[in-house]
């Protein structure tokens, strides 16, 4: 049920990034390079230092929520 709403989501997300002109599209990814470069090392240990606990939170709500009538 859910891969159904990923493929409408990215169709959607493509027919709004082909609306926009190419050089505003050239600067978003190279503000999206910058970005990646000064704070993917900060994201990549925050995920690996909190991510296994995050991932325990998520699977109890999961289970507390499907034991709910």
């Amino acid at each position: 049920m859910a891969a159904w709403k990923v493929l409408l989501l990215a169709a959607k997300a493509r027919r709004g990034w082909s609306r926009i002109p190419p050089e505003q599209r050239r600067k978003i990814v190279q503000s999206a390079q910058t970005t990646a470069r000064k704070h993917g090392p900060v994201v990549a240990k925050t995920v690996r230092e909190q991510g296994p606990i995050v991932a325990r939170r998520v699977a109890e709500r999961v289970r507390e929520s499907r034991k709910r009538p």
